[in-house]
Parts: structure tokens; sequence; C-alpha cells
């Protein structure tokens, strides 16, 4: 049986806030600042949900044995796809608008806070 994990939920949620981020930066700042507000969310969603699914997938999966290894590597590789995935955005994007990617990264951050606290 499938059973949903606080760790998928705090994935999910990060995708949500990034969606409800981007709108609010659309409708009162305008294009540039909903991009970047979609790039620097989507900048740290993506490789979070990927580390979840990895860590999800281990449990169902029994070819994979998970140790505390297994999960500092990929913590890392999350942080380092972050970085590179930032540092790709500052690089070749010429209308980012600062203030709406960094409220999307604090926001999508964070957003473990609302799933953990909002618990059943």
């Amino acid at each position: 049986m499938f059973v949903i994990s606080d760790m998928m939920r705090v994935s999910f949620a990060q995708f949500v806030l990034v969606t409800l981020v981007t709108v609010i930066f659309a409708i009162f700042v305008g294009q540039d600042a909903a991009y970047s507000a979609l790039i620097g969310g989507m900048a740290y969603a993506i490789p979070s949900g990927l580390f979840v699914l990895y860590l999800v997938l281990t449990r169902y999966v029994s070819l994979f044995r998970l140790s505390s290894k297994h999960i500092l590597i990929g913590e890392f590789l999350k942080i380092f796809m972050v970085l590179l995935i930032l540092g790709m955005t500052v690089k070749y994007y010429e209308n980012l608008y600062w203030p709406a990617l960094i409220t999307s990264i604090i926001v999508v951050a964070n957003s473990y806070f609302i799933v953990l606290f909002k618990r059943n």
C-alpha cells in the first residue's frame, strides 16, 4: 500500500508555493518578476523533489539499501544542483528581478514548516 509520507507532502507543498509566489509576483509586479520567482522556486523545488523521489523509491525497490552515507551524498548533490541552477540563472538570465528570486527561494526552503504544523 502506497502511503504519502511527510517528505512527499513537503515536496508537493514546495511546488504549490512556487506557483502561488509566481502568481502573486505576476499580478503585483510584472512578468520579469514572475519568471524570476518561478526560476528561483523551481531551482530549489526540483532538486528537493528528486531527492524525495529517491528516498521514497529506495523504500519500495529492494535493490537499494538506504544508509546515512547515501542520504548525506544525496543532500550534497541536491545543494550542488540548487547552486548550479541559480548560478546559471544569474549568468544567463538578463532580466533577473532579485527580490522575487530571493523571496521565492525563502518561501520554498521553509515550506516544511507549513506542512509539519498543518499535519492532521
